[in-house]
Formats: structure tokens, C-alpha cells, sequence
């Protein structure tokens, strides 16, 4: 799939901005505080991931009122995609109301911002983020079943500060965290490469469901001493190891931004396959901290992909002799 173009209205830092992209490698050019990143998460709205922080900042500070995206899109599909946007974002694909979880499936994207390094040496919620916008895209149901899992976990934790425990609830967590936990595991299975090594953490034998009801019932009397679920989908962390040594200790920065890439690409190709659709890459700022020779590397692997991708920095990081996409802002 491709942008072939987009419009902003009152979105952000732009009153209104028209752009048409190249097919392939787009450059968003700019000094800092031009708008680079606000025009990658707007195309992160129009692909159904929405806003990189609070919905809310979407809308110019200094005019108010309502933001408006839109764009033209083609490639195994054409359509155009509109958002509306105020206190929330309202999605129309060819005049027709869908949801985030509709336009994920028909415009897939992989995303890398600059906080995204927190997933090699951050804290596991930075890793499980990373796997659960994968699981939402290979299995639907993935985003909604884990909103209903927080709100099960929030009600179970209030029960065990009052030194209770309700049936109901203790197979609702059960059941519910133990698919999510498996559907993570099965998606990590999945990303194989020379390049890298994942596991999900813990790693279970069988299913999870049932290694959550035999712990949970095992810890009950540690659980209401702690006030809260002490197992579960939000324990859960993946590791990530290069030529047996974890990629935290073993690698530079420079050497992180590779590997992010290598992972992008890699559940990129996982996309491609599941969906049947050539996945659009958003990349803010992932040459910073390369010399010269790793940023022509960056370059010849997004090239070798074929996919659309667009690329922030504050000037063009590749040498490459041939015409880039893009705009300079």
C-alpha cells in the first residue's frame, strides 16, 4: 500500500499543507520544530495507530476548533481516508465509517520513533508495545480483548485489597490474560532471523490460560498480601539477544538503530505475508547518531524492501544518487 497524497487542515503547527509522496523512499526535511514528527503522526492517524501522545494535541493550539487529515491511497487497494479530529478521532474510508482496527488491516504501517531504542535496553512495557501492535494487526480481536483485560485486572485488584476473590473475575482474568499471552508468544515465534533471537518472557509450556489459573491459585494468599495481580499479560517482557549476547550489552547506539531497523523490516516481511499487502514504513529520525557508511546502509535496506517509507531528519541523510520523495519543511 501507498500515500499518494495527503491534506492537513489545522492539524498541529499546520494551518493547512498539501503533499504528494514518491512511491518509494520519502525525505521529511526540517530544522527542528518545522514539523517533521507532526507530519509522520499524521500519517500514523491515517493508518489507524493515531496520535503518537494524547488525541487532544492533535488540534493547533493557538486556533482550536476541529484538525482534518485526509488522503489518497493506493496499491493492492485505492481509497481515500479521512480523520476528524477533537477530543477524539472519527475514521471514514470512502465516506464509510470504520474503525482504527478496519484501517489497520487495509493500511498497514510499522512505525520507529526515536523513543523506540527503549525497546532493546527500556522496560518491558516499550517490548510488549512493539509485540502487541503486531498481534493487532495479525488477529483483530487482539486490541479490544486487551482493553477488556485491564479493566478485568483493575476490577481483580480492587477485590484483593479488600481481601477478596471472586470466581467470575478469577476465570475472566484467567481466560482473557491467558490469550493474550499466548497470541504474543505465537506472533514472536513468528519474527525468525539470522540477524536476531527473541523469546517471550516467561516462556510457558502448553497453554497459558492454565499457567495462569495454576499460579494465580497457588499465589492467591502472596496476591492479597500484595494488593494486586503479581502474574499475567503485564508481566510479560521479551528478550533480545545478537551472536547469544543480550542486544543491551552487546551494541552500540548506532548499532541499536540497525538492529531497530532489522526488526521493522522484519515484522514488515510478517505483515507482507499475513495481510497481502506491502506494509508502509513511518521512520522518525532513525539515521541520528549514524556516520556516514550506516546511513547508506539505512538507505539500502529500506530500498530492498519496495515499500513506501518515509523518513524524518533534519537533512538528507543519504548520498544515494537518485530522486527522493518527500518535502522540505
Amino acid at each position: 500500500m501507498r500515500f499518494d497524497c495527503t491534506v492537513l487542515r489545522n492539524f498541529r503547527n499546520f494551518e493547512e499543507l498539501k503533499v504528494n509522496w514518491s512511491s518509494g523512499i520519502n525525505l521529511i526535511l526540517g530544522s527542528n520544530g518545522s514539523g517533521k514528527t507532526n507530519l509522520l503522526e499524521a500519517l500514523s492517524v491515517l493508518s489507524g495507530w493515531g496520535a503518537f501522545a494524547r488525541t487532544s494535541s492533535l488540534v493547533s493550539w493557538s486556533r482550536g476548533g476541529r484538525a482534518y487529515v485526509s488522503a489518497k491511497v493506493s496499491g493492492e487497494e485505492s481509497f481515500s481516508v479521512t480523520a476528524e479530529i477533537s477530543s477524539r478521532v472519527s475514521l471514514r474510508l470512502n465516506e464509510k465509517t470504520v474503525s482504527f482496527t478496519d484501517l489497520r488491516l487495509s493500511l498497514p504501517s510499522v512505525i520507529f520513533l526515536t523513543g523506540n531504542l527503549s525497546l532493546i535496553d527500556g522496560s518491558p512495557s516499550s517490548r510488549r508495545l512493539f509485540v502487541d501492535r503486531l498481534c493487532a494487526l495479525f488477529v483483530p480481536p487482539f486490541a479490544k480483548r486487551l482493553v477488556d483485560f485491564k479493566t478485568v485486572n483493575k476490577k481483580r485488584s480492587i477485590l484483593l485489597r479488600q481481601g477478596k476473590i471472586s470466581p467470575s473475575i478469577e476465570n475472566d482474568f484467567c481466560k482473557l490474560g491467558g490469550w493474550l499471552m499466548d497470541i504474543r508468544r505465537e506472533v514472536v515465534r513468528q519474527m525468525k532471523t539470522e540477524s536476531f533471537t527473541l523469546k517471550f518472557l516467561p516462556e510457558v509450556d502448553g497453554n497459558c490460560e492454565s499457567y495462569l489459573s495454576e499460579l494465580t491459585n497457588a499465589n492467591r494468599q502472596r496476591e492479597i498480601y500484595a494488593q494486586r495481580s503479581l502474574f499475567g499479560p503485564n508481566y510479560d517482557d521479551m528478550s533480545i539477544t545478537v551472536s547469544n549476547r543480550p542486544a543491551s550489552e552487546a551494541l552500540s547506539r548506532g548499532q541499536k538503530r540497525r538492529l531497530m531497523l532489522r526488526m521493522i523490516i522484519t515484522a514488515g516481511r510478517l505483515i507482507e505475508m499475513r495481510l497481502k499487502r506491502l506494509p508502509v514504513l513511518l521512520l522518525d529520525d532513525l539515521t541520528a547518531e549514524l556516520d556516514a557508511q550506516g546511513r547508506e546502509w539505512v538507505f539500502g535496506e529500506i530500498n530492498s524492501t519496495k515499500w513506501q517509507a518515509f523518513v524524518t531528519a533534519p537533512e538528507k541523510p543519504f548520498t544515494a544518487r537518485r530522486k527522493f520523495g518527500g518535502i522540505n519543511l
